[in-house]
């Protein structure tokens, strides 16, 4: 539930060790493959998991997740998996936080109220909606906050400090901040001024600042991490699912999210 996102992240600060949120996107390759792709990060050391479910007009994704998402759905992948994916998860011991990636129509379109309580009942924490507008978050805020559930604001480096002051007064337990002014999608190098501009940003900031678009690698998610309270690799991940063996998916995800644990146990 959402107080364990709130202890989590204040306890990561303290300890100065910022935390690991990989994106597994639902039903890509197949459900039981990236189910398995989300044990083996758990099982890894990811602090929690940003679970994607598929949609057909990702609107923030680049072409490594749309195609996967458009694969999710071609070979039947349906809104409601992400709460069997969290049951399974649950039932299979797991006790990190799950939060659900989703679009607002995907939400709209199942219900709020609805929504709400089936991440409660399955034992999710909450949801991260992209375009949700911030204006709108006093609408469902109280909602989620009623199940014991997090909604998370997103700020990008072209949000105004209005906006920005905003988001930081949601109570969520992390902000995402978009690192680049585009979609999600693996890069060779971090934008030129980001840590600066994090480390002046988090500085501003009572709620705790997770990084997410561009990320590549372990290397790069270090760098972040000497900013920022956490860091969410999307992307690369998925890419590297594209390129594995079904068979052989847990365990190659197992060693990418133990990379990326590592380098940022070292920060």
């Amino acid at each position: 539930m959402s107080f364990q996102l709130h202890r989590m992240f204040q306890t990561a600060r303290i300890q100065r060790r910022p935390l690991f949120l990989p994106y597994i996107c639902l039903g890509y390759p197949s459900y039981q493959a990236s189910l398995q792709a989300a044990k083996a990060a758990l099982r890894a050391g990811a602090s929690a998991l940003e679970l994607g479910a598929p949609f057909s007009d990702p609107i923030a994704d680049g072409p490594t997740l749309q195609e996967a998402t458009l694969h999710s759905l071609q070979h039947g992948a349906k809104f409601a998996d992400v709460f069997r994916m969290i049951q399974d998860l649950r039932s299979a011991g797991f006790r990190q936080p799950l939060l659900v990636m989703s679009y607002l129509n995907l939400v709209e379109q199942f219900g709020w109220d609805d929504f709400a309580e089936a991440l409660s009942e399955t034992g999710g924490d909450g949801a991260i909606i992209p375009d949700l507008p911030l204006e709108k978050f006093p609408l469902f805020n109280p909602l989620m906050r009623a199940k014991n559930l997090a909604l998370v604001p997103f700020i990008a480096p072209t949000s105004s400090a209005q906006r920005v002051k905003m988001a930081d007064a949601q109570g969520a337990p992390f902000l995402y901040y978009v690192s680049v002014t585009g979609v999600t999608g693996a890069r060779k190098k971090l934008p030129p001024g980001l840590l600066k501009a994090l480390r002046a940003l988090r500085g501003q900031l009572k709620t705790p600042l997770v990084v997410g678009f561009g990320i590549s690698n372990p290397a790069q998610a270090a760098q972040v991490g000497k900013a920022a309270d956490g860091v969410i690799i999307a992307s690369a991940l998925v890419k590297l699912i594209s390129r594995t063996p079904v068979s052989k998916i847990g365990g190659v995800v197992g060693r990418f999210c133990g990379q990326v644990v590592k380098a940022l146990h070292k920060v």
